[in-house]
């Protein structure tokens, strides 16, 4: 991946700069057409919606007022309601009325069915049923037959039309009585799929439909193959008489919808865009395809752009990286383009002048490491060396001449080392041996108030190990972890391979004293720690600055607290000759 900052991203930001405009442009314009184009088709089918449920209104209007028609002035209605009729007055009666009604179905070509009712006789005439719902002519009179003796169902159909469901179809219903006696009724059934039968030569696109949705959304008439899935439309979007998309799965449908003012219905027409936008495809298309189009151009110019200016660049990096790795007989190439050419010609002329410095820098630095060992080795501490001609005075005064004599050889051989050690390395045996004289002479101090232990791996006495690795540590461990007041003092040092890691060794100096200030092993912890001048641990920070010489990020050193009490200093250092030590300093 591309960094932001770099040459290639830039060029690619710069052809995304024109090009992403451009697309854009291009998108706006498709997107503007198509929405012209949808705009236009939702008018006109919002113009013939609107008419069709207008129509709708006005003949529902017009049934219902020939039923009360019939209810007010029609002679038979009226006789037909009344209680005590002979056999052939019924029959003359009802024949009459289904006539009449009959020749209204004829005229209203919505309605699937009229019925009469009365009550004294508990007597049900129909009409033949016709329509969209014709087979369900027994299911629909015997739902009838039932309702006349709910009172509360006759009461919700007197007055207005309203949704009733009978087995799986939706009718509307609307019921005429006498509202004083309400011995007879008049009734009209409608299925709603037969609202939308006029609209049945309407040439719809493929996958469209024309259904009829109630006030809560739910779709109620037949719905087409294609769109068998969709059981509702938005209820919020159906009433504003106005057309909006619908996303079902993977298409986008437009709906274009008006609701009846007379029974609260929807019809909606559903489009689906794809077939709409169909003259549009090929425009489309090609719209899709430019964003393809770019990146293959954008690849075409990266592989131009690799071969004049990636590439020479390329090589330009991949020489200072290995420069800045150590490789310094890397060079560069000439190169056919004049400026690169002299770019070429430039850097290697400065990695001469850099080989040259660094030689000259790195035996200054020798110098200067030589010189600060040789001060290290050179600093006496004036308190531990009174102190221990003071122990050897106090052995001679009791005369504990053997306990002088051995004072005494700890500190020639503890000073010889410091004063006589030219090597810039010696033996981890060697430096323990330093160190073992130091903590006898300790140890010949404060008695039973301090034990040591020194344990060495026997595979490890003879691998090599900076001067004076060792002793700063277990300086600092008696100078700041000492205390006479407390329990014995015991320091511990171990050295023993890593374990799952058989090149390094690990050196290991514990106490079980005052312990390290959690803030103090922070900053000792520090790559960035730096001691003043006057500071006791300049000591340590001269043996991280050596690990960091010799052995660079292969030399670990850490601080840590002990438990339950005390302090750890863990050193880990490859396990090396003196020829690769040598080597790597």
């Amino acid at each position: 991946m591309l960094k932001r900052n770099t040459l290639g991203s830039r060029f690619i930001l710069l052809f995304c700069a024109i090009t992403i405009p451009l697309l854009l442009i291009l998108f706006a314009v498709g997107n503007y057409a198509k929405g012209v184009v949808l705009s236009q088709v939702a008018n006109s089918y919002q113009n013939l919606v609107d008419s069709n449920l207008s129509m709708i209104d006005k003949s529902l209007e017009d049934i219902e007022k020939n039923m009360l028609d019939i209810v007010n002035h029609d002679d038979n209605f009226q006789q037909f309601g009344q209680p005590g009729l002979t056999d052939s007055e019924k029959y003359f009666t009802q024949i009459e009325l289904i006539q009449r009604n009959t020749t209204y179905q004829t005229y209203y070509h919505n309605v699937d069915m009229f019925f009469i009712y009365s009550k004294p006789n508990d007597q049900l005439n129909s009409t033949d049923m016709f329509g969209a719902a014709s087979s369900y002519k027994e299911e629909v009179r015997q739902w009838l037959a039932d309702s006349f003796h709910q009172p509360k169902t006759i009461k919700s159909l007197m007055y207005k039309w309203s949704i009733v469901r009978i087995e799986d179809q939706y009718f509307l219903v609307r019921l005429v009585s006498d509202d004083l006696e309400n011995n007879a009724y008049i009734g009209a059934i409608i299925n709603v799929n037969s609202l939308i039968t006029p609209l049945g030569n309407l040439d719809l696109q493929e996958g469209s439909d024309v259904v009829i949705a109630g006030k809560d959304g739910k779709v109620l008439s037949g719905v087409s193959e294609p769109l068998e899935d969709i059981k509702a439309l938005p209820a919020e979007k159906l009433g504003i008489n106005q057309s909006f998309s619908l996303s079902e799965g993977r298409s986008k449908l437009l709906v274009v919808a008006s609701r009846s003012e007379k029974t609260g219905l929807n019809m909606a027409v559903i489009l689906p865009n794809s077939q709409l936008l169909k003259g549009l495809s090929a425009f489309q298309t090609v719209i899709n395809l430019l964003p393809l189009l770019a990146v293959v151009i954008l690849l075409f110019y990266i592989l131009i752009f690799r071969s004049i200016i990636f590439k020479p660049i390329a090589q330009l990096l991949g020489a200072i990286r290995r420069i800045k790795e150590g490789q310094m007989h890397t060079r560069l190439p000439d190169s056919g383009i004049m400026e690169f050419a002299i770019i070429n010609h430039s850097f290697n002329q400065m990695v001469e002048e850099i080989v040259n410095l660094k030689i000259d820098v790195y035996e200054g630095r020798l110098r200067s490491q030589k010189a600060e060992m040789k001060q290290l080795q050179l600093q006496i501490n004036p308190h531990f060396f009174l102190n221990t001609l003071n122990i050897a005075f106090q052995l001679a005064d009791l005369g504990r001449t053997e306990l002088v004599k051995k004072t005494v050889r700890h500190l020639m051989q503890y000073f010889r080392f410091m004063l006589h050690s030219k090597r810039e390395f010696n033996t981890l045996n060697q430096e323990m041996e330093h160190v073992r004289n130091y903590l006898e002479i300790q140890k010949l101090r404060y008695q039973e108030a301090f034990e040591f232990e020194i344990r060495i791996a026997d595979d490890l006495r003879d691998v090599e190990i900076p001067s004076l690795l060792i002793q700063p540590f277990v300086e600092n461990a008696m100078v700041h972890g000492m205390s006479i007041k407390a329990p014995p003092f015991i320091l511990e040092i171990e050295a023993r391979r890593m374990e799952g890691a058989e090149e390094l060794m690990l050196v290991e100096i514990r106490d079980n004293g005052k312990g390290i200030p959690p803030e103090k092993i922070e900053e000792l912890n520090s790559d960035e720690y730096a001691p003043d001048s006057e500071d006791s641990h300049i000591g340590i920070w001269n043996v991280k600055k050596r690990l960091a010489v010799h052995y660079r990020e292969k030399a670990q050193l850490r601080f840590q607290q002990q438990e339950p009490r005390g302090a750890r200093v863990r050193i880990i250092v490859p396990v090396e000759s003196y020829e690769e030590q040598m080597k790597h300093a």
